[in-house]
């Protein structure tokens, strides 16, 4: 009987222990942030510690780094789901919220739309992203880019679909014209500059009164 007991203890506390309990302890949907082209996870350092301070815990906390160079954003969106589906296995949630800077966005959207993100996520922000496409597309060459250019078929297949909340810029210089950001709610934020949009105060303020 002894025996029987210490065995069912070591059960319990293995299963208290395991991905059930671990999952649990982080009682906050995940905040996914995606970066833009030829960016990388470091762009949000910044930001990351400013939700940590605003009450975010770290274990809620991620940051998903794709190749915008070399790849497609609807490769890049199929890499995006199973990084999200990852966050909710080991955080517990059945929803997401996502913050993506420019090209990040358009990622974001294609999982949304096409990848079954739409059930996934509960928020989407994007900051300063070519929704409706950017002239300065047309200077750099990569499959990222082609999708990037207005009218492309990449956009033309979103179709305005898988759209939250964008934040906008007017003195965006990289998305051109700048009221291409606007999709969704569009909420006209500071005058900033394109990669200023993720370390900005006030931008941040724009970010945290609507996650």
């Amino acid at each position: 009987m002894k025996i029987k007991r210490i065995i069912t203890f070591c059960a319990v506390v293995a299963m208290l222990t395991g991905a059930g309990f671990a999952a649990a302890s982080c009682n906050h949907q995940p905040v996914v942030m995606i970066h833009g082209y030829l960016g990388s996870t470091s762009n949000f350092n910044t930001m990351q510690s400013r939700l940590n301070n605003d009450g975010v815990p770290s274990c809620a906390l991620y940051r998903f780094g794709y190749n915008s160079v070399g790849s497609s954003n609807k490769t890049s969106a199929s890499r995006l789901k199973s990084y999200v589906n990852s966050a909710l296995s080991s955080t517990g949630q059945s929803k997401a919220k996502l913050i993506a800077h420019s090209n990040g966005g358009l990622v974001s959207r294609w999982y949304r739309v096409f990848e079954g993100g739409s059930k996934k996520t509960s928020r989407l922000i994007t900051l300063g992203t070519p929704h409706k496409g950017t002239t300065w597309a047309y200077g750099c060459f990569s499959p990222a880019c082609f999708e990037m250019r207005p009218n492309s078929s990449f956009l033309r297949s979103l179709g305005g679909k898988g759209c939250n909340i964008s934040l906008w810029s007017s003195a965006d210089g990289i998305i051109i014209p700048s009221s291409s950001a606007k999709c969704g709610k569009s909420i006209r934020t500071a005058s900033v500059g394109h990669n200023t949009l993720l370390t900005s105060s006030s931008v941040y303020r724009d970010v945290i009164n609507n996650l």
